[in-house]
């Protein structure tokens, strides 16, 4: 009859590594905290992903700490008490160690996703160029600036801390002095009305230069873009040696210069126009041309 054989503790020992741990721990809480999504390259170098684990083995007894990523709306105390009781349980079950503690870090929160099929936001309101009452603004501030001058200048004269003649006395006496004269009132009139069409074009509904883009949010190309995108829609062209673009509400005025290459006009203006077709309202495309002059 054969031996019994020993028991398996006599026979070797068993050694769990700390990584193995961690890795036991960060499996654990991933299924109860949300894990984080594969990042660029950069961000990987940074460090590993969320949920990260760190353990302390000391013979069969072992402490964990889990970093970990909070879901959206989720109560961080009790997600804390889930991961606590998940990587207690599997670390325990797993290795056959004694968790004797298991802190949390929540490191960060997900990023709000909404469900699918949900409405899209409200679309964002079409961007207004500033008023006229700007410029006016800019005018009136420089005159403000240039009168804190003069009367900082005068007022170190006044205290002999440099020399020379002060600058609003003179205007004050004259207009101290000032009696009623004739040009007066149209003076006075045109001052009167210059500051009412300031007021009036402070109030007025701002222009707006931008044109519209159909899409479900709010999206915008202004002036600009649509006229660098009708001069690279042109020259894309074979035939065109240089283009120029002008868009204004309602129309995009394109003018190229040709080889002379027959067809060129409208070829240019059947990309043009498919180009700016995304645009609501797509606007009136005029496409002038010229022929390159050929050198003598």
């Amino acid at each position: 009859m054969a031996a019994a054989a020993p028991p398996a503790e006599s026979r070797g020992r068993l050694t769990i590594h700390e990584k193995v741990v961690q890795r036991i721990a960060e499996r654990a809480a991933a299924d109860v905290a949300d894990r984080e999504p594969p990042g660029s390259m950069w961000d990987r170098l940074g460090g590993r992903p969320l949920p990260r684990a760190t353990a302390s083995v000391v013979g069969r007894h072992v402490r964990v700490g889990v970093a970990v990523r909070a879901p959206v709306g989720h109560s961080m105390p009790e997600l804390a008490g889930a991961v606590r009781d998940a990587v207690t349980r599997q670390v325990g079950d797993l290795t056959g160690l004694s968790v004797d503690r298991v802190d949390v870090r929540v490191d960060e929160v997900a990023p709000f996703r909404p469900p699918p099929g949900a409405e899209p936001l409200p679309a964002a309101t079409r961007p207004a160029a500033p008023g006229v009452a700007r410029k006016a603004g800019l005018v009136v501030a420089l005159l403000f600036l240039a009168l804190g001058i003069a009367a900082i200048y005068d007022a170190l004269v006044e205290l002999d801390v440099i020399g020379g003649r002060r600058l609003l006395v003179p205007l004050l006496e004259w207009l101290d002095g000032l009696r009623p004269r004739a040009w007066m009132t149209p003076v006075g009139a045109a001052v009167a009305l210059a500051g009412l069409m300031l007021a009036l074009s402070a109030l007025w509904r701002r222009p707006r230069r931008s044109l519209v883009v159909n899409a479900a949010t709010g999206v915008f190309a202004t002036r600009g873009a649509v006229e660098e995108l009708g001069v690279d829609s042109a020259t894309s062209h074979g035939g065109v040696v240089d283009a120029a673009a002008r868009a204004r509400p309602g129309k995009v005025a394109v003018r190229v210069t040709t080889d002379g290459e027959a067809g060129t006009v409208d070829e240019v203006r059947a990309t043009v126009t498919g180009r700016l077709a995304r645009l609501a309202g797509p606007p009136k495309i005029r496409v002038g041309a010229r022929r390159r002059p050929v050198p003598r």
